[in-house]
């Protein structure tokens, strides 16, 4: 087992983009102008009725200029996104045991996807390239979700990570399952606001949950 205490892509960097993360967007959500996906006329960002894409759209909705927020959301995507993949570059190399190899190869693999994917919704604006947005916000979960499922059998063949912190990853990777049956499965946000919240309010949980899963992954990895 190698000693990692101080390697900033698998400790310093991932936690300091996750605390630039939720100031910036914190501002972002302040900054933005107002409108939903079913409703032009609100004010404001609405926490369960606009997604987090709407903070990187150019315009708002009812058309307005979205500079400031815009900015912030999808700068706040490319560096995280290009800090995660950096990471499970990097992560793999502690697990070197035979039984832990191959698993962590594969994770890593479908973690730096996913981190790509995180740039890439950061990258494209879903005013401007609805298409591949879409196509970058559907799969950065789903190689998420390899790459949590193999990193919780990673963690538990492990000898010096406690269990808690593969339990906890598992914790994150059912999570991912049941968000990306949701979106798929669950209620078009079109149809109702019901809908849109539901749709709204999952995706902020995953996130919530994805920042706290690399947190503790980097505590467990200080502590070898």
């Amino acid at each position: 087992m190698k000693k990692i205490t101080g390697k900033p892509w698998l400790i310093e960097f991932p936690r300091m983009v996750l605390g630039i993360f939720v100031v910036l967007n914190i501002i972002a959500m302040l900054s933005y102008p107002g409108g939903t996906y079913l409703d032009n006329a609100t004010v404001g960002y609405s926490f369960t009725r606009n997604f987090l894409s709407d903070l990187g759209r150019t315009l708002s909705y009812p058309g307005e200029v979205n500079f400031l927020s815009a900015q912030l959301f999808n700068m706040t995507l490319i560096l995280a996104g290009v800090v995660f993949a950096n990471f499970y570059l990097h992560v793999r190399k502690i697990f070197t045991a035979d039984n832990q190899r191959t698993l962590a190869l594969i994770g890593s693999f479908f973690g730096i996807l996913g981190g790509l994917s995180l740039a890439g919704v950061g990258l494209t604006p879903a005013d401007l390239y609805l298409d591949l947005h879409i196509i970058c916000a559907n799969w950065l979960f789903r190689f998420f979700f390899v790459a949590s499922l193999c990193y919780s059998l990673v963690i538990f063949r492990h000898p010096q990570f406690e269990n808690k912190f593969a339990m906890g990853y598992l914790v994150f990777t059912f999570s991912i399952l049941i968000y990306i049956l949701i979106s798929e499965l669950g209620p078009d946000p079109k149809v109702s606001q019901f809908a849109l919240t539901l749709q709204v309010v999952s995706q902020k949980m995953i996130l919530l949950i994805l920042m706290g899963a690399i947190y503790i992954q980097t505590i467990g990895l200080k502590r070898l």
